[in-house]
């Protein structure tokens, strides 16, 4: 099952920004949006922590920040662990792919 979030709040676009896709047996992919600065973990975590901001999956339910960034930043290196995640991104990147702090970014749309 795949899930896309959104963040929302007053000076995001109508509908909400998107913030990145969970896919089922995956790692947490970030959706990079270069004009807004956010192509870090850090740029993401800073802006989703503001209290004007909330987060929703694509369904429609409101996700805690602290739930859904536990999942978001969980690290790619269970792989075949418990969790069997699996890695986005091979030794070969895209241009408009990058990792940060471990975490994978696309600056596409994807959702």
């Amino acid at each position: 099952m795949t899930t896309n979030y959104y963040a929302h709040g007053p000076d995001l676009p109508e509908g909400g920004l998107h913030i990145g896709q969970h896919a089922h047996g995956w790692e947490f992919l970030f959706h990079s949006h270069p004009e807004r600065d956010l192509s870090t973990v850090d740029a993401w975590r800073a802006l989703l922590s503001r209290p004007d901001v909330v987060i929703y999956a694509e369904s429609g339910y409101g996700i805690p920040l602290g739930e859904f960034w536990a999942d978001a930043v969980r690290r790619p290196a269970e792989v075949g662990g418990p969790h069997r995640m699996r890695t986005r991104f091979g030794d070969r990147l895209r241009a408009d792919e990058h990792r940060d702090q471990g975490r994978p970014f696309l600056a596409a749309e994807f959702h």
